[in-house]
């Protein structure tokens, strides 16, 4: 979504300056003009590693996604396509994948060979490389720190065989992503993506440019420069200012003031993420309410209302449309409950519910907002009263099966549906608060797991999930969005997900 902040005058993006006596004027910097090679960036925080085994935080791995490179790359769809791997075939039930892959160099001149890739999966599962990333490793049948590679299989020097313990439609997708981005052995620091480092002076700013023997298309972008700004007042002045093209990590106040300003030109994307908050009802400590009285309370809420008034105008967040967040494949515009408060009313008299709705929630400042909205609207939507509870071990207490009624929260780490369903409905799963069990759910789960095509594992993981959403255990109220300043002229070709958008896209 884009919001345009209309204005005649635009955005100033050069500094004029008059005095009465000549002197040398210093040099301000300025955002590139439009279609211009080089790109201004503005971070809130700096990359904490671009140690592809170790990267766990988005400004890394927004940065060493244009540094390094995996077997695959997702498209703008999230959906898998060739990387480092040309092609790939899958036998043995989805339990064997052969890559086969293509000529590629690193920045350190090396070529990238079949086997640099079991030496880059060995060293972030090595205890010594303390990798917060190895759980990514279960598909491969390690999960631990220490666990051997058993299942990969170094064919040729272009060559490589995943032999996985059972199907996993979830590795593709994790293929992309750290900690399976590939370097070179004897170089670590050097991967093959379109963008090399050229300089890194820690907490203040980065340097990168275009990687010329790189096997992809030449980017338009030859040179990219980060700078590193934590306030944000600061960072928007920098922008406003016309000193950098892209600018995000602002709070709700900012991005209001800013989309209200009519002196204000630059383009407020709001790029879908991978977090949806939704209210759950827990069957075992919440096994009083019933379908009716479930469905009740989902007529009660305006989803709208909640983004607008707790969320800064929408500005942090988009009404859900789907459990699913609209950053992850799979995601549907389903037709959940309206809100239609006169029948949410009369469905609870006619069921004879109590006076006293309890409410339950993690002490965070953002869900306490929401939290509050949510008792204005149930309270006046069914004659009841809400009583709310912000809980400061949530998640134990959650775990504990201790939480009837809650709002509760997943980001995936993962673009893919697994991560989200995977963990919030499976049974077994630890962080299923709902305490969900449908068989017919586990088995589209399964499906989803095993499938061998994208479009069957899509289907599946859509099912599982409107077999939750059928009798309203959960209720989902929104779906995360990052917004982005851009500066007039400048086109970027946001996607969501776990990374925004691509350097070597912007035009």
């Amino acid at each position: 979504m884009v919001v345009r902040a209309a204005s005649a005058a635009g955005l100033a993006l050069t500094l004029l300056a008059s005095s009465c006596t000549p002197a040398t004027p210093k040099p301000t910097p300025t955002a590139s003009p439009a279609g211009a090679s080089h790109l201004q960036l503005i971070e809130a925080e700096d990359a904490q590693t671009l140690d592809p085994a170790l990267i766990d935080d988005p400004t890394s791995l927004q940065i060493g996604s244009e540094i390094f490179e995996g077997l695959t790359a997702l498209d703008p769809n999230q959906r898998p396509v060739p990387a480092l791997a040309q092609r790939w075939e899958i036998t043995d039930a989805g339990r064997t994948y052969t890559f086969h892959l293509r000529a590629a160099h690193y920045q350190s001149g090396a070529t990238v060979q079949a086997r640099d890739a079991l030496a880059a999966w060995t060293r972030a599962l090595d205890p010594a490389t303390a990798s917060p990333n190895t759980i990514f490793f279960a598909a491969l049948g390690a999960r631990y720190p220490g666990d051997p590679l058993t299942s990969v299989e170094v064919v040729d020097s272009a060559t490589l065989r995943l032999h996985l313990p059972r199907a996993d439609s979830e590795l593709l997708t994790l293929l992309a992503l750290p900690p399976y981005w590939l370097a070179d052995p004897k170089q670590p620091t050097s991967g093959s993506g379109p963008y090399r480092l050229d300089h890194w002076d820690r907490g203040r700013a980065l340097q990168l440019s275009a990687f010329d023997n790189y096997w992809g298309p030449k980017p338009s972008v030859r040179k990219v420069d980060i700078e590193i700004e934590p306030d944000n007042v600061k960072r928007l002045d920098r922008f406003t200012g016309g000193g950098v093209d892209i600018a995000h990590g602002f709070t709700g106040p900012q991005l209001l003031a800013f989309a209200r300003d009519p002196q204000q030109a630059a383009e407020l994307h709001k790029v879908p993420n991978t977090r949806t908050t939704w209210l759950g009802f827990n069957t075992v400590a919440g096994s009083g309410y019933g379908p009716p009285d479930r469905m009740a309370i989902a007529q009660a809420i305006d989803r709208s209302r909640v983004t607008d008034l707790a969320l800064f105008g929408s500005m942090l967040a988009a009404p859900a449309t789907d459990l699913l967040p609209t950053g992850v494949p799979g995601h549907l515009n389903r037709q959940l409950p309206a809100y239609d408060p006169a029948a949410a009313r009369n469905a609870l008299d006619q069921a004879g519910f109590g006076p006293r709705i309890d409410l339950y929630f993690s002490t965070n400042a953002t869900v306490g907002r929401v939290a509050t909205d949510l008792q204005d609207q149930l309270s006046a939507a069914t004659g009841r009263t809400i009583v709310l509870h912000p809980t400061g071990d949530f998640f134990n207490q959650a775990a504990l099966d201790k939480l009837p009624f809650f709002i509760d929260t997943w980001s995936a780490d993962v673009p893919y549906p697994s991560d989200f369903l995977e963990n919030v409905l499976r049974a077994s799963s630890q962080f299923n608060n709902l305490r969900l069990f449908d068989n017919g759910l586990e088995q589209a789960l399964d499906q989803g797991r095993a499938a061998l095509t994208w479009d069957d594992a899509i289907k599946a993981y859509q099912q599982a999930e409107g077999l939750a959403l059928a009798q309203n255990r959960l209720i989902p109220i929104y779906s995360g969005v990052e917004p982005y300043l851009v500066r007039p002229g400048l086109h970027v070709p946001f996607s969501g997900g776990t990374i925004a958008y691509r350097w070597e896209t912007v035009r």
